[in-house]
């Protein structure tokens, strides 16, 4: 369901998702939630975003902007009613995002056998009433909240909001490809009151650790760099040395520094050298290999790309050694709930169908760009043009950007872009898709399920905004980032490859 990186509604930013009772249909739950539009966070949005606030939709580059921009007043804001109102719009978002968490959760279950629900697990990360003004304190680990005549009071751990919490360790600054969207995909999961309800149902997740100080199986031993076998041993020797010693039983915590420093060491004196962070990573990574193993063997089914991946994020390393989290990079499910339809049995037909789609998305606006053009006098003489020009600034080898583009027709650069225009021709090409992919799933009835979706206003729109997110992430997300890019840098995503298909077909 979620459309990671696609158009978002900007209003996201002033609606609040909060609890409220659930409804019971014919056996099945809804609701549970409610949006709730919030004046001040929508009146300080304009403030801060006068030519956004009125756009109806947020481009995937302009939403980033905004989160960063957020973020920033949040934790470096003039006054402490900015940081918090600042911190109201990111909770906003945050929440919508939370749902859908809950919703992957809920639906994860293998088997016919649904002990729970979304809404049961709402209560314990959808905590945020909208109300409360909230600022961290000096240190970023409190929540202080503040009150209607200007003082403040430390909120204790349980009256403490989870979307303050994601925000609190979340730093778009750190990588600029990390989503503020994955981030509370990737937390939700980890809020300990909810994994200890999870537990009780049977939903045990080994940590990297306890992971680790497993005997490696023979079987995949030889799958593993002798690099990741000198690591584990090593891990064994410290960790799962000081573990037997201690006789503690549980949940495995994190390495101490001690340990850590004492397992560098003793790679050291086999030729292998790491900092800190990152032999937490490579930890990480082969506790992931683990991971998968085991689930193959649980499942019977062949390993493949993996289905979590370690947390971490720069600075962020050290603040969650002990969660692992969804791979953002696999397509998302098509809904969140598998008994209308299972998205993995689907996905290699989904890949070819999107291919098709895709590419008769680019023929139709190309098309329509030409005639567009043809129909504008200043711009008429391009229309034929135009393909050539794409042709140019996709082209596999030296690829030529607008500026060159317009040398060579003889152009001022500004009437070059107002031509091309990528970012609209990207958009319209991208909406097409979603469109066509849509309708052809719905005529080719791909799952007998899909029946459900004419009877379901609800179930359409999921969806709808999952083919969203499939088609962003297979094709547009490294194509918006493309035109961007400095001078001369390839430009290989998907969707240029498509075009320049299209465009040696049809000999422009």
């Amino acid at each position: 369901m979620l459309a990671q990186g696609t158009m978002v509604t900007t209003s996201r930013y002033w609606n609040i998702c909060v609890i409220s009772p659930p409804m019971y249909e014919k056996s099945r739950v809804r609701g549970g939630y409610k949006d709730v539009k919030l004046n001040l966070a929508e009146e300080f949005f304009k403030v801060q975003f006068p030519d956004l606030a009125v756009l109806e939709n947020l481009p995937s580059e302009d939403e980033r902007y905004v989160q960063r921009i957020l973020w920033q007043i949040f934790y470096h804001g003039e006054t402490i009613r900015e940081r918090a109102l600042a911190g109201l719009c990111l909770r906003c978002y945050i929440s919508q995002n939370i749902l859908i968490a809950c919703r992957k959760i809920a639906a994860y279950k293998p088997g016919n056998e649904r002990p729970f629900t979304y809404v049961d697990l709402l209560p314990f990360v959808l905590n945020d009433d909208g109300k409360t003004l909230i600022v961290l304190d000096r240190d970023g680990k409190n929540q202080i909240m503040l009150g209607a005549n200007g003082e403040s009071r430390l909120l204790e751990k349980e009256g403490r909001f989870f979307s303050v919490e994601i925000i609190r360790t979340y730093n778009p600054e750190l990588s600029k490809s990390q989503k503020l969207d994955n981030w509370v995909m990737r937390r939700t999961p980890q809020c300990l009151e909810l994994k200890k309800y999870l537990w009780s149902f049977g939903y045990r997740t080994p940590s990297d650790w306890a992971l680790l100080c497993r005997d490696i199986p023979k079987t995949l031993e030889p799958l593993l760099e002798v690099s990741d076998r000198k690591i584990v041993e090593v891990f064994h020797a410290v960790y799962r040395r000081d573990r037997l010693n201690s006789g503690k039983q549980g949940l495995s915590s994190e390495p101490t520094t001690k340990q850590l420093q004492e397992m560098i060491h003793l790679l050291g004196r086999q030729d292998l050298v790491f900092s800190t962070q990152i032999l937490i990573y490579n930890l990480r990574r082969i506790a992931d290999i683990l991971r998968q193993d085991k689930l193959s063997k649980e499942t019977g089914s062949p390993r493949t790309e993996s289905t979590e991946i370690p947390e971490y994020s720069g600075n962020n390393f050290m603040l969650n050694p002990s969660n692992y989290i969804p791979n953002p990079n696999l397509p998302p499910s098509y809904s969140n709930d598998p008994e209308k339809m299972e998205y993995q049995d689907l996905q290699n037909l989904c890949s070819d169908l999107a291919i098709e789609v895709l590419s008769q998305a680019i023929a139709q606006k190309i098309e329509q760009k030409k005639l567009s053009l043809a129909k504008r006098k200043k711009y008429a003489y391009f229309a034929e043009k135009f393909p050539e020009g794409l042709r140019l600034y996709y082209q596999e080898k030296n690829p030529r950007n607008l500026g060159e583009i317009a040398k060579l027709w003889g152009i001022e650069w500004h009437k070059a872009r107002r031509i091309f225009n990528l970012r609209e021709l990207l958009t319209d090409i991208q909406y097409l898709s979603e469109e066509i992919f849509m309708n052809k799933i719905i005529q080719q009835q791909i799952d007998s399920r899909l029946q459900l979706v004419s009877q379901d206003p609800d179930y359409l729109k999921e969806v709808a905004e999952a083919i969203r997110g499939f088609i962003y992430d297979l094709a547009f997300e490294e194509a918006f980032s493309e035109i961007f890019t400095p001078k001369n840098q390839s430009r290989n995503s998907l969707f240029a490859q498509l075009l320049r298909q299209y465009l040696d077909n049809s000999r422009y």
